[in-house]
Parts: C-alpha cells; sequence; structure tokens
C-alpha cells in the first residue's frame, strides 16, 4: 500500500469512526435523537452535496478494497541459503538481462521486464537491432544467453524469455 493509499485510508476510518461514535451519542441518550434527525435532514436537504459525498466515501471504500484483496507483485526472488535467506531484487535481474542483451552483435538497444512465474522468473525483452542480422537467428541466441546467464549468476529458473522486436534501424541513438 502506497503513501497514497495510506492516507485514504486514514481519512477514511477516521471520518466513518466519528460518524459511528455520533450514532453510539444517539443511541445511548447522550444526543438526542430529535437533534440527529435534524442534522440529518439538513444534509439531505443538500441533496446535489450528499450524493457527491456518498460516492466520493463509496468510491473511497472500493478503492481501499481493492488495494487490501488484490495479489501483491514479488519485488525480489528469494533463495533459502545455507545461513538464511538471499534476496535477488527483479530490478537486479532485469539490468543484468538488459547487458546480456546488448552484448549480442546487432542489437543497439534492450529494456528488459522480469516477472515472477509459477516455477522460478519470465522475462520480456524489448530491442532495437540493426538491419544486417537474421532477427530469427539473433532472438534465439538471445534467448539462450539470457537464460543461461541469470541462471549462472542468480542460480534462478527461467521459465521463458520473450523477444519483441521494437525496431529495425541502422542509425545510432544520440547522447544528449
Amino acid at each position: 500500500m502506497g503513501p497514497f493509499d495510506r492516507g485514504l485510508l486514514v481519512i477514511y476510518t477516521l471520518v466513518i469512526t466519528l460518524t459511528l461514535c455520533w450514532a453510539m451519542a444517539a443511541v445511548t441518550g447522550l444526543i438526542v435523537p430529535s437533534r440527529v434527525w435534524e442534522g440529518l435532514n439538513m444534509v439531505i436537504a443538500q441533496r446535489e452535496a450528499a450524493i457527491a459525498i456518498l460516492v466520493l466515501f463509496i468510491l473511497t471504500g472500493v478503492r481501499l478494497l481493492w488495494v487490501g484483496v488484490r495479489p501483491r507483485r514479488r519485488q525480489a526472488v528469494i533463495h533459502e541459503a545455507a545461513l538464511g535467506e538471499v534476496r535477488i531484487a527483479l530490478a537486479a535481474i532485469q539490468d543484468l538481462v538488459e547487458k546480456v542483451a546488448l552484448g549480442q552483435n546487432g542489437v543497439r538497444e534492450a529494456s528488459a521486464r522480469v516477472y515472477p512465474g509459477k516455477e522460478g522468473i519470465r522475462i520480456g525483452v524489448r530491442v532495437a537491432v540493426t538491419p544486417d542480422i537474421n532477427i530469427p537467428e539473433a532472438a534465439a541466441m538471445m534467448q539462450d544467453q539470457v537464460k543461461k546467464r541469470v541462471f549462472e549468476v542468480t542460480g534462478v529458473t527461467v521459465q521463458d524469455v520473450a523477444i519483441m522486436v521494437k525496431s529495425i534501424s541502422a542509425r545510432k541513438p544520440r547522447v544528449e
């Protein structure tokens, strides 16, 4: 849960808690029930404002419910070693994949994404290549090299490596 959602949760909880305290005071007789109804009638009289507030609270509740139940994306791969656990950040594996891809002949640019899989990790690589290479051969070689290198360095099993050629161009990227 990010800072925005935490702040939203604090405000939402505070308003709900104060409303429940107000209702409890009315039920126990600390506040005269006729005053509670007068207050509610005043709020309902401003129909558009009441609807806007209710919609806002419903949307906030749905958002907080979604944040609470959605599956969390793992940020690291965890290995159990003899002396404890070793965590390898997915971003670190991503950097490794980009270096391996850029080391391939004919690859000008590379960007990678690493996703946790059921039995290891899944890797997606977007590359820009030069027109002088055979793309199917280069892609197969890159898949093999990425899979081998990631396993050598991290010990993590790679389920699959998807290569996406985003451009074929001979011009060099500008450095600014």
